[in-house]
């Protein structure tokens, strides 16, 4: 039995070459390394075999991939290579194939804990669970997408398939952290055991398997020359190259790759068991002259996904070359004749169509997908069509401003640092030119930021998952403004050159090298060079286009009426300067301005109209603000229609009727008359005209900027899937949302999206408003109020009828 046992591992690897080349070396005096080697093997592939348990069939790391890695590693680095191999550089070559994916198999105590997730209430056994469940939720936390389209298919009682998304979250999670996995691994089960003579290489072999999921030039970071024994040196880098070519060359139907998953997942019409069944790559060849994949495919996406894979390979191949031939002349260097050759590129000619019995291809096969016209995009996005108002700009870059303050307030409270967010706003002349500068001291961009968000139109990093990650690390408690990744491009709208001084934060006492930037135009190459910043934040400066932006001949006070209109409730201090002038904007700010502030005449006084003015600051609910309502009364009730005057009179034997009244109805109140009118041939005419008293208007801010749009728009002025509020009564409303609440936007953000997100809105603000006039006046009054509201919106605002139904009167 135990004989059985070992042959399913040791036959196969008595045939490497790798350790037939290690078992001469060691006959002598080494036959420990081949005990240990042997032991080593045999506990990965029995490991390896609990994968499939949670990794399903989308990847499958087993032991089967490990000696194919194994024989991958033979043919890259050439038998005559091997032969030239020291003992410790054999051993930890055969050592990484093995141990390098055991992160794929976690503790199944740790999956259970990580499904916690799941649970209405998880409960923890001690803290090292809960240190577990905390890793897995920050995962899960930055791909919020994931959540709602699981808390979705559970509404929708479709548990199956959100089981599905839950497995696959597993498996990533897995996937991604395997890495770090491994050195938990050997921490624990091989720590001080991996020992080459007296040299233990624990900690080596750790960072060698940690590394083929990293980038591969930290593989330089190892030592290129480490003494293992007297005159016996091992190539800690070469190591890692050969690993992570071998593990990324090993590319069948059995390790389905995330870029196929991609186009598998869950919508897409050919599935993984399409994959697995028809068993696309069928053979490969690979020496120092040619790496090459045979392919026959099914389907496009299946060709598709092998093509891309390939690109994936061919990054592999070219930066591995580059570090590779350091390594080669190191070694020469040293002596040693070991030079390992491979070519950059995949030959990729026998990846084809699969033909049926007449001959003929299935589908003809072209690398043809939907494809953006830069420039008209661009056009798109700069023009009338989505942005309109230049002035825009100056609001995406103070929502830019305020979301990286925001962010690094929680990462300096999380490192116990003092820390004050602020940003300044200057508009000045400078060598002719009007400037527009924004300034903040929050996090700032080093170049994977430009190179990943910021130069990428549509790819926010506030919706990417490290920043996600970034705000569960911190309790980061706000939602960004800045979602769309297009804002940038609205800078072009008033400006032909932008500057930008940028440095980001890292740490408590660490962050990026200063970084200065010029774009002259949305299709310039960018201009990067070494910065002067000394702090990190980021100075957004625009050069205006001369007589054609929106504060050409503006004053300066105009100038700061204009940037307070874009900020009505910045969360933190912002400095408004201009060249003579400066106005301080801060959370209290806000205070003063209410909706008494912005009555127009209509709103004046009338015996007929009770006012109510209402307040908002319950910052935990997301609504802060006030409301003014006018109620239409008579004798000091409330009424649908006031009778002001009425009379009839007689002219020439014919009765008229002379009358005026005032009726509610939805966002207004407005007077009907209704008089007679004798022109010079005698003829009597009777005429209709009518007034507004009180109309609804609206100011609103979504996170402390401004959404420059109205509520209480026309039937006929709303557009396709836009909101609006059409109320019984009219008011005055001016409110920030704050907190955790948001609303969907349309991508320029001068418009509110119809979501879940509005109805609860709707709801929450309705009831807070009929709720604090219900609490004003007599019970009374208020059930009359109420059958009037009823009666006016005719059951058709559902939205309002359910706050009308929350509110209890006592």
């Amino acid at each position: 039995m135990i004989d059985d046992y070992k042959d399913e591992y040791l036959l196969r690897l008595q045939k490497s070459g790798l350790y037939k080349e290690l078992k001469n070396k060691c006959l002598e005096k080494d036959l420990e390394v081949i005990s240990l080697v042997e032991n080593a093997v045999s506990y990965s592939f029995q490991r390896t075999k609990t994968i499939i348990k949670h990794m399903g069939e989308f990847t499958l790391h087993d032991g089967d991939h490990l000696f194919r890695v194994l024989t991958l590693m033979e043919k890259i680095v050439s038998e005559k290579n091997i032969k030239k191999l020291s003992a410790p550089e054999l051993m930890l070559l055969i050592l990484s194939a093995f141990f390098h994916d055991i992160g794929m198999s976690p503790e199944e105590e740790n999956v259970i804990t990580w499904k916690k997730i799941w649970d209405v209430s998880p409960n923890f056994v001690d803290k090292d669970e809960e240190l577990k469940y905390n890793e897995f939720k920050r995962f899960y936390n930055a791909r919020p997408e994931q959540n709602n389209i699981i808390i979705k298919l559970i509404n929708e009682g479709k548990n199956t398939e959100a089981d599905v998304i839950k497995a696959y979250l597993v498996t990533e999670f897995i996937r991604q952290t395997h890495a770090e996995r491994v050195r938990e691994i050997i921490e624990k089960d091989w720590n001080n055991k991996i020992v080459f003579r007296d040299t233990d290489l624990t900690v080596d072999l750790a960072q060698i398997c940690y590394s083929h999921n990293e980038d591969a030039l930290t593989l330089l970071e190892l030592d290129k020359n480490f003494l293992c024994a007297t005159n016996t040196f091992a190539c800690l880098p070469l190591i890692g190259v050969i690993l992570r070519l071998s593990d990324v060359l090993d590319f069948d139907a059995k390790r389905t790759p995330s870029i196929l998953f991609s186009h598998l997942y869950v919508r897409h019409p050919v599935s993984i068991q399409e994959w697995n069944k028809h068993r696309a790559v069928e053979a490969w060849e690979i020496n120092s002259e040619l790496i090459q994949f045979s392919a026959t495919c099914t389907h496009p996406a299946i060709e598709a996904s092998i093509h891309q894979f390939c690109d994936l390979i061919d990054h592999e191949l070219s930066i591995c070359n580059n570090i590779i031939s350091l390594l080669n002349d190191f070694n020469l260097s040293k002596g040693r004749d070991i030079e390992i050759k491979f070519p950059f590129k995949i030959n990729r000619d026998k990846i084809k169509t699969k033909k049926n019995i007449q001959n003929k291809p299935l589908y003809i096969y072209r690398d043809t997908q939907f494809n953006l016209s830069k420039k008209q995009v661009i056009d798109l996005l700069m023009g009338t069509k989505l942005y309109g108002n230049p002035e825009v700009a100056l609001r995406e870059l103070l929502q830019n401003s305020i979301d990286a303050c925001l962010l690094r307030k929680a990462q300096e409270d999380k490192w116990g640092n003092s820390y004050n967010p602020e940003i300044n706003v200057k508009y000045y002349s400078e060598d002719n030119n009007d400037i527009l500068e924004i300034e903040d001291n929050g996090t700032g961009m080093d170049q994977d930021i430009i190179d990943n968000y910021y130069s990428k139109v549509g790819s926010s990093f506030y919706k990417s998952t490290e920043f996600y990650n970034l705000k569960s690390e911190t309790n980061a408690d706000f939602t960004p403004t800045s979602r769309f990744g297009i804002g940038i491009l609205s800078c072009f709208m008033v400006a032909d050159t932008l500057i930008v001084d940028t440095k980001r934060v890292y740490a408590k006492h660490r962050s990026s090298d200063a970084l200065n930037m010029t774009v002259e135009g949305q299709e310039s190459v960018f201009w990067i060079k070494e910065g002067k910043r000394e702090l990190p934040g980021t100075t957004t400066k625009l050069i205006l286009r001369k007589a054609k932006h929106p504060w050409d001949k503006m004053s300066e006070d105009a100038f700061i009426k204009s940037v307070e209109n874009v900020i009505p409730n910045p969360p933190f201090k912002i400095n408004i300067k201009t060249s003579t002038k400066t106005k301080v904007r801060n959370e209290n700010s806000f205070k003063d301005f209410t909706s008494i502030s912005i009555k127009d005449d209509s709103w004046g006084i009338n015996e007929n109209i009770k006012i109510f003015e209402i307040s908002f600051d319950d910052k935990k609910i997301g609504i802060i603000g006030s409301a003014t309502v006018a109620i239409l009364e008579s004798q000091g009730k409330p009424a649908r229609k006031v009778e002001l005057n009425s009379r009839d009179i007689m002219i020439e034997g014919e009765s008229y009727k002379l009358e005026k009244n005032i009726t509610i109805s939805n966002n207004s109140i407005y007077e009907t008359s209704k008089t007679i009118t004798i022109n010079d041939d005698g003829e009597i005419k009777e005429s209709t005209s009518s007034s507004q008293f009180a109309r609804s208007k609206s100011r609103l801010s979504l996170h402390g900027i401004e959404i420059p749009t109205t509520l209480f728009k026309e039937s006929w002025e709303i557009k396709n899937n836009q909101v609006r509020i059409s109320w019984p009564f009219p008011l005055i409303l001016i409110v920030d949302i704050c907190g955790k609440r948001d609303l969907d936007l349309n991508s320029p953000r001068t418009e509110i999206i119809m979501s879940e997100k509005w109805l609860q809105f709707e709801e929450d603000i309705a009831f807070l408003i009929c709720n604090s006039i219900a609490n004003s006046v007599t019970p009374e009054y208020w059930n009359e109020l109420r059958l009037i509201f009823f009666e006016k919106i005719n059951y058709t605002n559902e939205i309002f009828s359910k706050a009308l139904d929350k509110i209890k009167i006592q």
